[in-house]
């Protein structure tokens, strides 16, 4: 993969910089990983530009690299160069490390869930045109979890007028619930629908990320793509409380595939 020169973007020069600073410390990136508490391969996806960095792992290279404020103070000029929102970056960056994801979406299907058309469509009706490549391309490279060699295990609870909501038109909705059937086959992930007259009212949607080694995070959504990174054990519980709410209201794996595959007969 062909890495952009340093002058091209602030991504491009943050790149350039950890892997020299990294080399000149004669670091391995499983060794800076090790440092800032972060695996080999996110090290690699900043340095060849396919990952962006949060706030929290850039402060966290500037102390294991011993340059103050250099990383933290390009993180600014990232968001307003990728057009995301704060926060999300380290919901990516916790979301790539996780081996659980339990999520909950209420208005459109999940953004890990989304094909790249129908990713397109929602992001057009907030975004800025000249953002929209690049903020779909980010969604789609997030999506890649889901076919690594060890992905987490998915527990997704996707609310039936999210489900039913069309973005695009016929062929777009048929690409998508063609691809939530194929999810649905996979053996880490778990899809179920949240039906209609479920009567709960969780007032937005929310992730729970669980990790090996360290204690779990929650992400709630927000208006305008905003969302808030969870780290309290307290408010992760009550999140995790109201997971489990959500789902004894939803349908099964089986009936929720049924679910889907009538929608797209539906067509």
């Amino acid at each position: 993969m062909a890495v952009p020169p340093p002058d091209e973007s602030a991504r491009a020069f943050f790149a350039f910089h950890l892997k020299r600073l990294r080399e000149q410390r004669k670091l391995s990136q499983p060794d800076l990983g090790r440092m800032v508490h972060v695996s080999a391969s996110l090290i690699s996806g900043i340095e060849n530009c396919a990952r962006t960095p949060g706030l929290v792992l850039s402060k966290a290279l500037d102390a294991a690299l011993g340059v103050p404020h250099f990383f933290e103070a390009l993180h600014p000029r990232l968001l307003e160069e990728t057009g995301l929102p704060a926060g999300f970056t380290e919901f990516a960056d916790a979301e790539a490390e996780a081996s659980t994801l339990k999520m909950y979406e209420n208005f459109v299907i999940t953004g890990l869930f989304q094909t790249e058309e129908y990713a397109r469509v929602v992001l057009q009706a907030n975004e800025r045109p000249d953002k929209i490549d690049h903020l779909v391309a980010t969604r789609v490279e997030r999506q890649e979890l889901l076919y690594g060699e060890d992905p987490p295990m998915v527990i997704a609870l996707l609310d039936e007028f999210a489900v039913r909501r069309p973005f695009g038109g016929r062929e777009v909705m048929e690409k998508q619930y063609t691809h939530l059937l194929h999810l649905a086959q996979k053996p880490r992930a778990s899809l179920h629908i949240v039906p209609a007259d479920a009567e709960i009212c969780p007032e937005g949607a929310f992730e729970i990320l669980s990790f090996p080694e360290s204690p779990p995070v929650g992400y709630v959504e927000s208006a305008g793509g905003r969302g808030q990174l969870i780290e309290m054990g307290r408010h992760v519980a009550q999140l995790d409380v109201l997971f489990e709410i959500i789902r004894n209201k939803a349908l099964s794996a089986a009936d929720s595939e049924r679910f889907i595959h009538d929608l797209l007969e539906a067509l």
